[in-house]
């Protein structure tokens, strides 16, 4: 067989730096993966009150601190498709108005989060928590993650739950480190902040599932994986990081060193795959500026780089530098596939 040719070479080099970046994953999620929108349907007979009206309108704010969701209104009075007459039907002792919150059809998760008689209150309590703002807050701060314990109600159990979570959490800050930022991504706006300033630093909260005031949280937390609400007396963790995505749950004796460890690598370890269906976890519903936490600059703004983009920084020259083709990402996906199939038919060769 022939050797492979220096083009080869390159092809192959050039596709696999499309299909991954430098950037750990906790922070390219935190500027790159949006929180997908949950649906709030809200079934009414006519007009809805100024109170209620005022209520879902801030829910649609287009600046500053919002919620990710989708309002979609359905006058009931006005023929609603019939999909939708069946759900209003199929809620136990519904009645207009009426406030039913889903996931994001993205998660293919059909069990609603609330069904409840709409009030500004309950409204309130679906679109944010203390525990909620405590989340945005520190991963603001800059934290790569922040572990939600959510305790089965055995303080014995949730303690040590606690206690050994916290251990390990502590150890891994003190032995794991984050990869080194590539200058070309860097470049190419992958990651809004210097190295220097990426940190890697774990935090544990508690959550009670009898508090009232997250029990839109923990139902969320209890719909993210089948099984979850059927599992009693039993703790669970879930590393919450990006625009508040749960990565998986870690249950009763799963919260063990070997898991939490897998969890951490996963979270500060190179993002192997920019597509963020195509890596674990769930969005959660709340209610932030993300912009603002991630301390937004313009290049936040920009596509994810082209592949001619993705060439080393020192082959670009001031004289000519390569014009952004802004390509979809479906688009870029297809010429990294191109490439590698070109690269392995000219290896073959």
């Amino acid at each position: 067989m022939r050797s492979p040719s220096r083009l080869s070479l390159c092809l192959l080099f050039f596709a696999a730096s499309a299909l991954a970046c430098s950037v750990p994953v906790f922070r390219y999620a935190l500027e790159h993966w949006p929180a997908d929108p949950f649906q709030v349907l809200v079934f009414h007979r006519g007009a809805l009150s100024a109170e209620l009206e005022q209520a879902l309108a801030a829910t649609e704010a287009s600046e500053g601190a919002r919620p990710n969701v989708r309002v979609r209104r359905i006058d009931l009075d006005d023929n609603p498709p019939a999909e939708l007459m069946r759900l209003f039907e199929q809620q136990p002792e519904a009645r207009a108005p009426w406030l039913v919150v889903r996931f994001p059809s993205s998660s293919g998760i059909p069990e609603p989060v609330l069904s409840a008689p709409l009030t500004v209150n309950t409204l309130a309590q679906v679109l944010d928590s203390p525990a909620r703002r405590e989340v945005v807050r520190r991963l603001g701060e800059g934290q790569s993650a922040v572990w939600l314990l959510l305790e089965s109600g055995d303080k014995a159990a949730d303690d040590a739950a606690e206690q050994r979570l916290q251990e390990r959490l502590d150890y891994l800050q003190g032995v794991m480190s984050l990869p080194k930022l590539d200058e070309s991504d860097i470049a190419n706006g992958l990651v809004s902040v210097p190295e220097e300033d990426l940190r890697l630093e774990f935090s544990l909260l508690r959550v009670a599932r009898t508090d009232a005031a997250e029990a839109v949280l923990v139902r969320q937390l209890l719909l993210s994986e089948d099984g979850l609400e059927e599992v009693e007396g039993e703790p669970m963790v879930f590393p919450v990081f990006g625009q508040g995505r749960a990565l998986y749950a870690l249950v009763g004796e799963g919260i063990r060193n070997e898991t939490i460890e897998a969890a951490a690598a996963f979270l500060i370890g190179k993002c192997s795959c920019q597509v963020k269906e195509q890596n674990p976890g769930v969005d959660l519903l709340m209610t932030a500026d993300w912009a603002a936490v991630a301390k937004a600059s313009p290049v936040l703004d920009r596509n994810l780089p082209t592949l001619a983009e993705l060439l080393p920084v020192e082959t670009v020259t001031t004289e000519a530098k390569p014009a952004a083709t802004g390509l979809p990402r479906w688009a870029l996906g297809a010429g990294v596939l191109l490439l590698v199939l070109a690269g392995l038919w000219l290896l073959r060769r």
